[in-house]
């Protein structure tokens, strides 16, 4: 039945094709990992895990002058999760939006889209996971002279109820969720953005209460093409949680970078996230700043230690400085090394005592080669030697190292682009 509506809707799309542009893109991305260590630390009774995942994607897209509309199929899964000569289908959609020109610089795009902006620290697609991430929003957009405006609006339900809003059982998905991103281009080195972004979670035990997070800031960019740049950014966080408690946190990020010769570029970067200080037993607010829904895998190292921590309400924090140092070996070569110091931000308290804020130092090799243009080979390794706190951060064993590593292909081909008419 699904072959069906696939082959409806590419007929469709092709019978109009003479009087617009359609373009057919897949991507197939089998990747396979070695785990010993990737978001736990192991243990003396532990062993590695070895595993292929591959993510399947096919992309219909249509555009003219009065329409742009967009629908990705996808399949994801890990070889061998289902039974031998057996058939479980599991097709879904990932995108399925259309957009519409409201005026020569204004548009409204609407259904199941990727949110991503800035650095991808609070909003982004997760592309490393093989599902990725997208959301049923309207996006209002406006672009002109170096001024771009986003706003963003989504609202979620689990049925098409006849009476009331009730969003019980989805504790860990947003009931609403609003985004305004501004960004100005002062001039060809110098952005300015400001955001604000707004999240409800339903009140827990109630059918119709919902909670707001605010979470405020602003990015400055500093950029001198092929010689060097920097960046800062600072998000405040306030609102109420789903279980009522009020925020009060912060986030802040420092970044300098050099490019020598086209082709070493040095990255010298501090992550400060604020989060609760569990010796102070008198305070009633949370300061754990949450990272919202950007990526898990970008940052705070390739292992993955502190992505859940850094979304939980309980948070201590953490401090990041790193350094990355990225080699272009060719056109179609890359090697990428980086280097991660963890500190708790605040205390941590185990048996009525703060732990060491010292968490320890992590290693991430990466390698990149576009061996075709539609075609590429990924492959890194991690290495992390962590402190005796890590233990009741992450669990695990802080004797031995965590390690891992993952080899990757990527084919993200063509398979039919018509002329514009």
């Amino acid at each position: 039945m699904k072959q069906r509506i696939l082959l409806s809707l590419m007929l469709v799309f092709i019978a109009h094709a003479s009087f617009s542009q359609f373009t057919i893109n897949a991507e197939l991305r089998p990747r396979g990992e070695v785990r010993n260590g990737f978001k736990v630390l192991p243990t003396d009774k532990s062993t590695p895990a070895f595993f292929v995942s591959q993510r399947t994607r096919l992309g219909l897209a249509y555009k003219t002058e009065k329409i742009s509309t967009k629908i990705t199929l996808y399949d994801s899964r890990v070889w061998g999760d289902e039974a031998f000569k057996t058939d479980v289908p599991n097709v879904g959609i990932y995108e399925a939006w259309a957009e519409v020109p409201l005026c020569d610089s204004l548009s409204l795009r609407v259904g199941k889209q990727e949110l991503a902006y800035d650095n991808d620290r609070l909003l982004a697609t997760c592309n490393w996971t093989q599902l990725g991430v997208t959301h049923n929003a309207a996006l209002l957009k406006y672009k002109k002279n170096g001024l771009q405006i986003d706003f963003a609006a989504a609202f979620n339900q689990p049925a098409e109820n006849n009476f009331g809003t009730d969003y019980t059982g989805f504790t860990s998905s947003y009931k609403t969720l609003n985004i305004l991103w501004i960004t100005k281009k002062i001039n060809d080195n110098l952005k300015v953005s400001v955001a604000g972004i707004a999240d409800g979670y339903q009140k827990a035990g109630t059918t119709n209460t919902t909670y707001l997070r605010g979470t405020f800031g602003g990015v400055v960019e500093y950029k001198k093409e092929n010689k060097y740049g920097a960046a800062l950014r600072g998000f405040y966080q306030m609102g109420k949680l789903s279980n009522g408690q009020e925020v009060a946190a912060y986030y802040g990020s420092a970044e300098i970078s050099h490019t020598l010769a086209d082709k070493w570029n040095f990255i010298l970067g501090l992550e400060y996230i604020s989060g609760n200080d569990a010796t102070d037993t008198a305070n009633r607010k949370s300061n754990a700043f949450s990272v919202l829904y950007g990526s898990g895998h970008k940052f705070n190292g390739n292992l993955e230690y502190f992505s859940t921590m850094l979304k939980d309400k309980k948070s201590p924090g953490l401090v990041d400085p790193h350094l990355d140092v990225i080699y272009k070996v060719s056109d179609k070569w890359q090697v990428r090394g980086d280097f991660h110091y963890f500190m708790l931000q605040n205390n941590y308290v185990i048996n009525t005592k703060a732990i060491d804020k010292k968490l320890g130092a992590e290693a991430d090799l990466t390698c990149k080669y576009d061996f075709a243009k539609e075609a590429s080979l990924s492959l890194g390794f991690s290495i992390m030697r962590p402190e005796k706190s890590m233990e009741p951060i992450v669990g695990g064993d802080s004797s031995f190292y965590g390690t891992w590593g993952f080899v990757m292909l990527t084919f993200k081909p063509t398979m039919f682009k018509s002329e514009k008419k």
